[in-house]
């Protein structure tokens, strides 16, 4: 069974991409979340090596499949410290030194401290959250348990009786390789500290107590050492232990990580604020990367959940005017009085239907029949009541640069109206689409299906946001259709796909009869699952494809699959407005 990251991450080679990047920072957000119950905000660092300050949580940028796990583990040891130790402590640390007489010592009793403080909080961790070992043991793994530090202390290295020495082997005490006997105090350190009973420590201020009765046991043994007696024992610390490991070079350079790692200095690779302002776009709008095969031929696709004010402002995709942009205000407008128009036909979906039978043998009383009661015996009547069950409208549109002019702005403003109408209506919900290709954040181009508006979720604000969609790029159509999760009719009486497009499909080598057939396959399983098809071709006013592409179009979408002059688009609101009003949508 997979266990930490390989459970829930896709697999990438090299170095994590920024929408990877973006997808990691809101996972590693949540587990940090759980851990702490907290808002405790995870960033990724712009300016280089970072300490944890008890507020907020900063990791590198270099991230791969191989180090996330690690990575994880040290945002949720970052975490803990957030929630169990008190940095009142470190920061005051001189005054509590002054009082006890080893204000001489603070360097080493602050890294003591924060070496005992860690073996504190994540002991806490790791008996109450089974669920983040892996990860705990990932962090480990990459500072603590690896061969060169094996080796370095099976060596014959960090065995004189000095303070490099003392750090190297306490820092390292709780590896199984650990020799007590390589330094003269390191069992009674070892004793002080006392690991298996770790979690006796109940907070910061234990631990700093710890950590300073290991320094007196180590410093009152060293300033009384003669030369002599130095010389001595570390021959005697050194005897029988003659490894040679790794160099003294590469292990301090260990030794120096180690020690940053203990004062929360770990190097993290930073990152551009440009990229660190796409990440946060992307990651506020719910970007995500569904894998597909169409065309005998495995596909990403860049799934968009709803327009946000981030991926305007960062114009993600190069795919959003700014938000100066105002020439399609006056079409937001257009949509909305239109929308206005239909919703004054259509109110009736919002009414229950009421017919009353009297004169029935039995029922509730018809008190204008009490009258009668001595003659007669149909003194009952009945109310019967019908509503119009919810109907659900999948509206997909081709963004691509083909639709670019008059074409997108009758589109735009017909897909408005019927948004209006289902923030308007108890009984019509409607999902809006936008297939087309965006520049990737890496380079190259990738099909992006945006789900631009769901009337169950947003409000009118977020349909105005199309206005900022610039239209352009190409038409991965049968592509972007396989991502559409379209509801069947298990709770609506219908569901409908609604396509408006002016092309064939073409991304890349997904063009020709491969990709009219490929879609025509998509088309065909969206129909075995109960949803309507209503497919339109919008013709240019001066270019019509009608000709070219009518069996091409009909072949993908169906025989019912129309061609609506650009002149003559309202036709498709009209034809959704008798839809809406049937009789046989009435129970």
């Amino acid at each position: 069974m997979d266990k930490g990251s390989k459970y829930w991450s896709k697999r990438s080679d090299g170095k994590f991409d920024l929408i990877e990047l973006a997808y990691t920072q809101r996972n590693i957000t949540n587990f940090v979340k759980i851990l702490t119950e907290k808002e405790i905000p995870v960033e990724f660092t712009t300016t280089g090596d970072s300490m944890t300050d008890g507020k907020s949580i900063t990791i590198s940028s270099n991230i791969t499949q191989n180090t996330l796990d690690s990575t994880i583990g040290l945002a949720l040891h970052e975490g803990a410290h957030c929630t169990y130790t008190n940095f009142d402590v470190p920061k005051k640390i001189g005054n509590f030194l002054l009082e006890h007489n080893l204000i001489h010592g603070k360097e080493i009793i602050l890294l003591l401290l924060n070496f005992v403080e860690d073996r504190r909080i994540d002991q806490l961790v790791y008996n109450t959250a089974p669920g983040y070992q892996s990860y705990y043991k990932a962090m480990y793994d990459k500072y603590f348990y690896n061969n060169t530090v094996d080796n370095g202390i099976r060596s014959n290295k960090f065995r004189k009786e000095n303070w490099e020495s003392y750090i190297f082997r306490i820092i390292n005490i709780f590896n199984k390789n650990t020799d007590l006997t390589a330094l003269a105090k390191l069992k009674e350190v070892y004793n002080i500290l006392d690991l298996k009973n770790i979690s006796r420590l109940e907070n910061t201020l234990d631990s700093l107590r710890v950590a300073c009765k290991i320094y007196k046991c180590i410093y009152n043994y060293l300033v009384t050492l003669t030369k002599e007696e130095f010389t001595k024992q570390s021959r005697l610390n050194e005897k029988n232990n003659n490894l040679k490991g790794a160099s003294i070079k590469s292990l301090k350079n260990l030794l120096k990580k180690q020690e940053d790692f203990t004062m929360g200095k770990t190097h993290k690779q930073k990152i551009s604020s440009l990229h660190k302002n796409k990440i946060k776009a992307i990651s506020e709008s719910l970007i995500k990367v569904e894998f597909i095969t169409s065309a005998d031929k495995k596909r990403p696709v860049h799934i968009m959940d709803g327009i946000s004010d981030a991926s305007i402002n960062e114009n993600l995709y190069d795919k959003f005017h700014s938000f100066k942009y105002t020439k399609n205000d006056n079409l937001i407008e257009q949509g909305i009085t239109k929308g206005k128009r239909l919703l004054n036909k259509l109110q009736i979906r919002n009414e229950q239907i009421t017919s009353s039978s009297k004169r029935l043998k039995q029922g509730k009383i018809d008190p204008r029949r009490i009258y009668a009661a001595g003659f007669e015996e149909d003194l009952f009547y009945k109310i019967d009541k019908a509503n119009y069950k919810p109907i659900s409208l999948n509206i997909s549109i081709d963004g691509s640069g083909s639709m670019k002019g008059d074409k997108w702005n009758q589109t735009l403003i017909n897909t408005i109206a019927l948004g209006y109408i289902s923030l308007n209506m108890n009984n019509i919900d409607v999902l809006i689409s936008i297939r087309t290709t965006g520049d990737v954040f890496t380079g190259g181009i990738v099909p992006l299906l945006i789900l631009a508006f769901d009337s169950k979720k947003h409000k009118l604000k977020d349909l105005k946001k199309l206005k900022y969609y610039r239209e352009s790029g190409l038409t991965p159509e049968g592509i972007c259709l396989e991502t559409l999760n379209i509801p069947n009719s298990s709770y609506y009486l219908d569901s409908y796909l609604i396509n408006m497009s002016d092309g064939m499909p073409t991304f890349l080598d997904y063009k020709d009869e491969k990709a009219i057939l490929d879609t025509a396959r998509v088309v065909k399983n969206i129909k075995k699952g109960g949803v309507n098809i209503l497919s339109y071709f919008i013709e240019g006013e001066y270019n019509s494809y009608k000709h070219d592409a009518e069996n091409n179009f009909k072949k993908m979408y169906g025989k019912d699959a129309s061609f609506i002059n650009i002149n003559n688009i309202n036709e498709i609101t009209k034809t959704l407005n008798n839809l809406l009003l049937k009789k046989e949508l009435v129970s």
